[in-house]
C-alpha cells in the first residue's frame, strides 16, 4: 500500500465510503450495458459490429462501450479528467468485461484518442492514453500512443449538437507513422462515446492511412 493511501485512503465516488473509489453497493448499482449497439446508427447490434448497411470503407468497424455514464461512472470520469486523480483509472478499467474481448478481432495494438498538444500539457496528462495503457495491460495489448495526433486545439463537445460535433472535429487529426498502421487492426481507446463523432472521425483518417480495422473501445456512452 501507498503511504498516500494511508494519509488520504480513497472514497468511493457514489457514497464517500472509505476503502475503494467504488464500494460494493455502488457497484452492484452501476449500469452494465448488456447489449451494444452500432457506432453508426446506435442500434442495436450484436457484440458492437457495425450493421452492414451502415459500414463504409473508412468508419468504424464496431464499438464496445462498457457502462452507461451515469452516476458512480460519470463522477469517476470527471475524478480523472478535471481533477487529476490518476490512480483512479484501475477501478475504471474493471469496468469492462475483459471476456468480451474474446468476440472481438484481435488487436494489432491499441491506441488513444489524441489530446491537442496545448490541452495535453495544460491538463499534464491525455485520460485516454491512461486508460489504454490500463487496458492495454489487462488484454495483453501492446499501446502505441502516436498512431494519431490532434493538430486543431477544437472546442470541447460537451454542448455541441451531433453535427456541429462532427464539424467540430473535422480535419482535427491526423496519422504518426503510417509504417506502423498498415494492414492492422487496433482497438480505438476513449473515455466516452456519446455522439462518436470523435471516434469516427478518427476511424477515418486510421483507415485512409492503411488500418486495416478499426473498433472504438470506450469506458461508457450516454
Amino acid at each position: 500500500m501507498h503511504i498516500l493511501d494511508l494519509l488520504f485512503p480513497p472514497r468511493c465516488v457514489g457514497c464517500g465510503k472509505i476503502g475503494n473509489y467504488f464500494c460494493k453497493s455502488c457497484v452492484a448499482h452501476i449500469e452494465r450495458i448488456s447489449q451494444q449497439i452500432c457506432p453508426v446508427c446506435a442500434r442495436p447490434a450484436l457484440d458492437g459490429r457495425t450493421h452492414i448497411r451502415c459500414l463504409t470503407s473508412y468508419g468504424l468497424d464496431g464499438m464496445y462501450a462498457a457502462v452507461y455514464f451515469r452516476g458512480p461512472i460519470k463522477k469517476a470520469i470527471h475524478l480523472l479528467k478535471y481533477q487529476h486523480v490518476y490512480d483512479i483509472v484501475p477501478s475504471i478499467i474493471e469496468m469492462f468485461d475483459i471476456s468480451f474481448f474474446s468476440s472481438l478481432p484481435p488487436f494489432d495494438f491499441l491506441t488513444p484518442v489524441p489530446l491537442h498538444p496545448s490541452r495535453e500539457k495544460e491538463r499534464g496528462f491525455n485520460q485516454s492514453l491512461l486508460l489504454a495503457q490500463g487496458l492495454g495491460e489487462r488484454i495483453h495489448v501492446p499501446v502505441i500512443p502516436t498512431s494519431l495526433e490532434r493538430v486543431e486545439n477544437t472546442k470541447s463537445q460537451a454542448d455541441l449538437s451531433l453535427e456541429d460535433r462532427k464539424k467540430n472535429t473535422r480535419n482535427a487529426f491526423i496519422v504518426g507513422s503510417k509504417k506502423e498502421l498498415t494492414g492492422k487492426c487496433l482497438g480505438l481507446v476513449d473515455d466516452v462515446g456519446t455522439t462518436r463523432a470523435t471516434l469516427s472521425e478518427c476511424a477515418k483518417v486510421l483507415k485512409r492511412n492503411g488500418v486495416k480495422i478499426v473498433w472504438a473501445i470506450v469506458v461508457a456512452h450516454g
